[in-house]
């Protein structure tokens, strides 16, 4: 008989993704593509939720690469998140500023764990293969003050998943904006995401899940609260194949050095999802912690440091 790999718990995988991610996976039948890159990269924007409009960071070339425009000093980030089983996923990246914005490239693995070898017969034959997908992303953003207020950017990735002795591979771009107004206070922001090659893992091709998202955020002034700086989000994201889903959040930075946030992200029943998390900023070092409920598929525990060179 034939052997062949579990692959229901790729699906599985898939879903997580999807209930996670700002721009989630197709969640179609037999799927085994899955974006390394949506499932939420830095604690401080997965706890928020919402990120398609936020000012920028290094965060950004996984939500809108227009962010990375707004770079001023050398970053340095990783993040890491402990899920059900023994899945796991973590995250390196790093930005600078460059020319008129900033450019940036990120590494994702995502470790799926041991997937059950079964027969042509679906009978479970005690065994396991590995099962892993890894990711590579890089972007720049500039801004465009001649012109108006707004910054533009765009990035390119490659996701390879792998199964055993089995690989598939996919090439995509993204691109976005962010326009601001009332002196930077509110953004307004718009991106597309994964237009590229299929995925063609074993017998199976799949789409990369193109998603279109638009976004708005509003940051309080320099001593507009008394110690409290305030930021605010609201996006709404639309999959090519699934249906638009709506993410709220917001942090609140007290003496720029305590962080606190909350978000929500619309779905059905396996999809919405709350999280809310805390963050800790001393000097350079910024430490972000995330907790999100997903339901039946457990809870996620983020964890990301960033840490910032130069003046």
């Amino acid at each position: 008989m034939t052997r062949k790999f579990g692959l229901p718990l790729i699906v599985v995988a898939a879903l997580i993704v999807s209930s996670v991610a700002w721009a989630g996976d197709e969640g179609t039948a037999g799927s085994t593509y899955l974006d390394v890159f949506g499932i939420g990269v830095g604690a401080g924007p997965s706890a928020m939720a919402a990120y398609t409009a936020a000012p920028g960071d290094l965060w950004s070339l996984t939500y809108n690469p227009a962010g990375l425009g707004n770079m001023d000093r050398l970053e340095v980030g990783v993040s890491v998140i402990e899920w059900i089983e023994d899945a796991s996923y973590n995250y390196l990246g790093v930005g600078l500023p460059s020319g008129d914005g900033g450019l940036a490239i990120g590494l994702a693995y995502f470790d799926l764990g041991g997937v059950p070898i079964i027969t042509d017969i679906m009978e479970d034959q005690g065994e396991t293969a590995e099962a892993s997908n890894f990711g590579f992303i890089g972007g720049y953003g500039f801004t465009m003050p001649n012109i108006c207020d707004m910054s533009v950017g765009i990035s390119g990735h490659l996701i390879q998943g792998n199964l055993y002795d089995e690989s598939g591979t996919a090439f995509g771009v993204n691109f976005g904006v962010l326009y601001a107004l009332m002196e930077d206070q509110v953004q307004l922001g718009a991106s597309v995401r994964n237009i590229g090659t299929k995925f063609q893992f074993v017998e199976d091709e799949d789409e990369q899940a193109m998603t279109y998202a638009g976004g708005l955020s509003y940051s309080t002034a320099e001593d507009q609260i008394q110690n409290v700086d305030l930021t605010v989000g609201l996006d709404a994201l639309k999959p090519k194949n699934s249906d638009m889903v709506v993410a709220v959040g917001g942090e609140a930075w007290f003496v720029d050095m305590l962080a606190l946030r909350v978000g929500y992200k619309t779905g059905d029943e396996e999809s919405g999802s709350l999280s809310f998390g805390a963050g800790f900023r001393y000097s350079d070092f910024q430490l972000d912690y995330a907790y999100a409920d997903h339901g039946s598929f457990d809870v996620a525990h983020r964890l990301s440091l960033m840490m910032a060179f130069g003046d």
